[in-house]
This record gives C-alpha cells, sequence and structure tokens, in this order.
C-alpha cells in the first residue's frame, strides 16, 4: 500500500467529525523535527529515525486539519507521545506507513490507533493474543488471520486508555467481540473490569485499520 492509496481509503471512512488524520511516508531529513523531537530520536537506528520522524509530520499535518498550529509532539519517560494541551491523538507506524490521527480534548477523551498487515499470524503467537473464544467470534477466518484482528484491536483500545490511566498490562487484560465492536476490559486494571473500549475496524488494502475513538462523556446541565 501507499500513503496515497491510504489517504484514499481513511477518506473514504467518513470518519466522526472533530477528528484531524493525516498519512506521511518516513522522513529520512530530521531537520523537520524540534529540538526536543529529534532528541528523542537520537539513538535510534536510522529507519526507526525516520518512522518517527514521518510520524510527527502525519501529527502536525493531522493537528492543521483542525486549525491547529505546528508544534512538536515529544515522548515522555515511557516513550509515549506527549501531545499539546488540549489534544489527544495516536500515531501508528505499518511497512512505510505513517498515519495520525488527533482530536481536541474538548471533545475527545482518548484515540488510539493501529495499523497492521492483514496476515496470518503463528498458532503460538495466536494463543498469546487471543482466547479460543475471541477467535471464534470472527469465523469463517483462519485462526492466524483472526488472531491478527484481534492484536491489532487491543493494540488501539491500550494505546487509547494508556494516556487515561498510565497502566500497563497484557493481552489477558481485555476481551473482544470484534464483530460488533466489543472491547471490554476483563481484569482489575486500567479502566477497571468491564470498562467499556468503543472499537471499530477496518479492512483497507491488504492491511487491518483499528481505531478505539472514545469520545468526552456529554455534561448535562
Amino acid at each position: 500500500m501507499t500513503v496515497a492509496a491510504l489517504d484514499r481509503a481513511l477518506a473514504a471512512l467518513d470518519l466522526p467529525a472533530g477528528l484531524g488524520w493525516a498519512v506521511s511516508g518516513p522522513v529520512d531529513e530530521l531537520g523537520a523535527l524540534f529540538p526536543e523531537e529529534r532528541a528523542a530520536a537520537a539513538r535510534a537506528v536510522p529507519s526507526r529515525q525516520a518512522e518517527f520522524a514521518g510520524g510527527r509530520q502525519a501529527a502536525r499535518r493531522a493537528m492543521a486539519a483542525l486549525g491547529l498550529p505546528p508544534c512538536a509532539v515529544p515522548v515522555g519517560a515511557d516513550r509515549a507521545p506527549r501531545w499539546p494541551e488540549g489534544v489527544v491523538g495516536s500515531i501508528t507506524h505499518d511497512g512505510g506507513l505513517c498515519l495520525a490521527i488527533v482530536g481536541r480534548s474538548e471533545a475527545w477523551q482518548a484515540i488510539g490507533i493501529d495499523l497492521e498487515r492483514d496476515a496470518e499470524l503463528s498458532p503460538e503467537i495466536a494463543a498469546e493474543i487471543a482466547t479460543a473464544t475471541e477467535l471464534s467470534t470472527l469465523a469463517p477466518l483462519s485462526r492466524g488471520r483472526a488472531a491478527a484482528r484481534v492484536f491489532s484491536a487491543k493494540e488501539a483500545a491500550y494505546k487509547a486508555q494508556y494516556p487515561l490511566t498510565g497502566c500497563l498490562f497484557g493481552f489477558e487484560a481485555m476481551a473482544a467481540h470484534l464483530p460488533d465492536g466489543g472491547m471490554r476490559m476483563c481484569a482489575d486494571t486500567g479502566l477497571g473490569r468491564g470498562a467499556a473500549l468503543p472499537m471499530q475496524q477496518h479492512l483497507v488494502a491488504g492491511r487491518v485499520l483499528s481505531l478505539c475513538l472514545m469520545p468526552r462523556p456529554a455534561v448535562h446541565g
């Protein structure tokens, strides 16, 4: 998939209002980064530096789509992106593609995204990612391909909850029922047992795109 193809596929998804998104390829020129971003990527191998810079370029373009000025998106001590005040967002990379989706924090509580190849995972890896019940909901997909879908969904959901909770946990802490967009915490961690993590998943030119988009709850006067 090319950057242009992913851009066209995203435009066709009709994402919710109030979100900005952008796609980039890897960027070899680190001069495009803000100083604090360059410092974060300084020790990475060149391919990872280019991927990091592409993700930041996509992030700035996504913010521009919301009318926001260009600014740095450095990383914290946990290596997660630190978004500017008033912004929530997520960045994902896969195979030369860098995608960012952002929203204003007044409208969005959290955003988590993941882009993966729609490919078979080995039985050993599948067993670490998903239960037999989670995989069976995606029949008639093979177990390996169903596991890839569950993996992507759990990655996106984890990335959405992490800025809210700061909690680290494994795949077993979430339970997916992807046909109806279901993703819930099934352990006493993160957002808490039973907490819902809204999930939508799209197939775009051989990739699985998972989106965990959490609107801010409405305040009733």
